[in-house]
């Protein structure tokens, strides 16, 4: 094929085109060229049986990427866990629900994007751990996590279908229950698919007393851990010949989530997303179009409040309330210039609009009253960017990509008022600011793959990435202890105060990764990822002031200092043989270790996952019978941020029983997790505020980590028809 010049006016007016080839629509999301080697070796994709493995025992889509190589999870509410990717954690991770850029909408970013999608709906997981494309999504600095939800089904020509699946679980610790159904209609040409699930569980026990009983909570059960969530999903899709329509819209509602290392609960989340979506294969490549927007309304509380007694004394409440939309927009073309060079182009842009408002509580002025708190006044962060990466394949062992992407991101908020005089000082500073800012960054991934045979394959290359910061870093004002508590999203029970000057993160990374396999990729695998980041303008944590004191919790300000982070991942697998009447056997193992250090302060930086892996046996048994013995390992955290006073936790060893069984039409799954119900503190689970009164500063005893899980119980059941 001839190299085609592709202007941005082509590539949206191609929209308006048709192209009929008389055939079958194919596989519009997979465009082949001849040459051209396979996905990132640091990238893992989970679909089938894989996908339905990593969804058992969990309505907390986050934890489903947790047997992952160099993936791990910082604790937050039951159904939204905060991804993290060699040590780079929430906003510094690209996560994209169906294409989307989604953002928190809370100041303790409890509303997090994949809880916007619940695991009976994840059709496929793509996780890239290592250097990500350009293509993949900017305004990150590191890892890429792309979660799609169930695709369209469509029926054969001239023919018409109806199909669907329902399912239910049940685990014991929590009393955590689920249910959830998917029904689809459909021709050859248009489809409906609608699907629904809720979850609910209690407040969890760990696996022995961590901390004393209090306001009606024992020693062992972990507050503040209880939720209530439903999702709800109606798509249509329209193709024609190369041309796939597909339109999804969504609404959650959940009514409660106990968020235990934060001194909020969420008491009320309202989301509403419309994604349009076009994918077109023409002559020249192949087109994709989006546009979404989501809504959301966000309410929360103190976790003790109104509802219950401390003392035999009733709480006040403490409204806090959240309002944002995100709207966006994605044009992307993909092109074959030859059989053995691919070019990406596409133009992305981004306007999210945020108010977050604390109303007053009558009779606690100065404190809480006579005004309503402006924690965000029309807060406005728009991102547009346009990005190209060339793919091309020097010989049949080498290849190469190289890729750039631009984008400004100009940030904003209006003037804000605290509840009294008594925040005036603080709101007059912030006010005095020049508070519109604007970043111009870029991000360059440039790597090569070598592929000597078909027994290995080795990675090398180097990214830059870069993150402006997000609208709570940048415009919290109030450095009053009550107020500075409630804006924070890392779960450490210090208060934080915003910097409107902070400059753009810049993640400079070089990364290796080897794979080793037998022919088929059947019998034995190894893959080794060891990496390098460095961090100028990190968005780290400082004291506010000389009050700040070791052992308790402090008032900290955003500042960008210099970090730098390195480690290495592991996995490997190997079939041990198969015996009559008993099956196959195989045996995985995974490993990863990050460290992260602060070098401008010389500290360690915060939650950083110390040294883990796993360790599994796995019966396959005849076609349907899945059966496994699971170990997990982690070392003791002991490398921790001494300015946030983080709380050091122990090692510890955990071990479960999983069966399942899967004829493509039944699925079951039961097991048995924690199964010595081990009592061990979460290492990125922040600190214990699940009880008592959390709204001062240091009402909550610091000094206690937040405890995993005891041994639980668990049984699901999916039957498709």
């Amino acid at each position: 094929m001839n190299a085609l010049k592709i202007t941005p006016i082509a590539l949206v007016a191609s929209l308006m085109l048709t192209n009929a080839y008389g055939q079958t629509a194919p596989n519009l999301d997979t465009l082949t060229v001849t040459g051209i080697q396979e996905a990132p070796l640091t990238q893992t994709t989970l679909t089938g049986k894989e996908l339905n493995q990593s969804r058992v025992n969990t309505n907390n889509t986050a934890a489903m990427l947790l047997n992952i190589p160099g993936v791990s999870m910082y604790t937050n509410g039951g159904i939204s866990g905060l991804t993290s990717i060699h040590g780079l954690a929430d906003d510094r991770v690209a996560v994209k629900v169906d294409g989307m850029d989604l953002l928190s909408s809370c100041p303790n970013h409890m509303n997090s994007p994949l809880s916007y999608i619940s695991p009976s709906n994840v059709a496929s997981v793509k996780v890239i751990t290592g250097l990500s494309p350009v293509s993949a999504g900017g305004d990150s600095l590191g890892g890429v996590v792309s979660v799609q939800s169930l695709p369209p089904v469509f029926a054969n020509k001239g023919e018409t279908l109806t199909q669907g699946e329902v399912g239910a679980s049940y685990s014991s610790n929590a009393s955590a229950i689920a249910g959830n159904l998917n029904v689809t209609a459909a021709g050859d040409e248009f489809s409906a698919n609608y699907t629904v699930d809720s979850a609910k569980a209690g407040n969890y026990t760990a696996g022995g007393n961590f901390k004393p009983a209090g306001n009606g909570i024992s020693p062992s059960t972990v507050g503040a851990s209880k939720y209530i969530a439903t999702n709800q999903q109606l798509s249509l899709a329209w193709q024609k010949d190369n041309h796939l329509v597909e339109f999804k819209t969504s609404y959650q509602f959940v009514p409660f989530e106990g968020y235990s290392n934060q001194r909020m609960d969420m008491t009320k989340n309202i989301g509403t997303q419309f994604n349009l979506k076009y994918t077109g294969q023409y002559d020249w490549g192949k087109l994709e179009a989006q546009a979404y927007n989501q809504m959301v309304n966000h309410q929360m509380d103190d976790n003790v409040g109104a509802r219950t007694k401390v003392n035999g004394q009733p709480q006040t409440a403490m409204p806090m309330l959240t309002a944002s939309s995100t709207n966006g927009a994605i044009v992307k073309g993909t092109v074959p210039i030859s059989e053995t060079q691919l070019a990406r182009l596409g133009a992305e842009w981004q306007g999210y609009k945020l108010n977050d408002w604390w109303p007053a509580v009558a009779g606690t002025a100065p404190m809480m009253a006579p005004n309503t708190f402006q924690n965000i006044n029309n807060g406005s962060r728009d991102r547009v960017g346009v990005f190209g990466e060339m793919e091309q394949q020097w010989t049949k062992e080498w290849m190469g990509l190289a890729g750039m992407r631009i984008e400004q991101v100009a940030a904003n908020a209006g003037v804000v008022q605290g509840y009294s005089s008594m925040y005036q000082a603080d709101a007059n500073r912030f006010n005095a600011q020049q508070r519109n800012q604007t970043d111009y960054n870029w991000d360059l991934t440039a790597l090569s793959r070598y592929k000597p045979d078909q027994n290995q394959n080795y990675e090398a290359g180097y990214s830059r990435k870069t993150r402006s910061p997000n609208l709570y870093e940048r415009y919290t004002w109030s450095s009053n202890s009550m107020a500075a508590i409630m804006n924070n999203f890392v779960g450490d029970g210090n208060g934080y105060v915003g910097q409107v000057t902070l400059a753009p993160e810049v993640a400079n990374t070089f990364s290796f990764a080897s794979d080793w396999h037998d022919t088929n990729k059947e019998v034995w695998g190894f893959k080794a990822n060891p990496y390098y980041t460095y961090v100028s303008n990190y968005i780290d944590a400082s004291p506010y002031s000389s009050a700040w004191r070791s052992g308790q919790f402090n008032v900290l300000k955003y500042v960008n200092q210099d970090a730098q982070l390195y480690g290495l991942d592991l996995s490997g697998n190997v079939m041990l043989g198969k015996l009559p009447q008993l099956g196959q056997f195989q045996v995985t193992g995974l490993a990863s270790y990050t460290r992260g250090q602060n070098v401008t302060a010389g500290t360690n930086l915060y939650n950083i996952m110390p040294l883990n892996g796993t360790v599994g046996l796995v019966q396959y048994l005849g076609a349907n019978w899945t059966n496994t013995i699971q170990g997990q390992f982690v070392t003791s955290k002991t490398n921790v941020n001494s300015v946030r006073n983080e709380v050091p936790t122990g090692g510890y060893s955990l071990f479960a029983l999983r069966s399942s069984y899967d004829d493509k039409k039944y699925r079951v799954n039961l097991g048995i997790e924690n199964l010595f119900n081990k009592l061990y503190a979460l290492p990125q689970g922040g600190a214990y505020l699940g009880q008592g009164p959390s709204m001062g500063m240091n009402s909550v005893p610091w000094g206690n980590a937040v405890a995993g899980m005891g041994r639980t119980f668990y049984v699901s059941a999916n039957m498709k028809f």
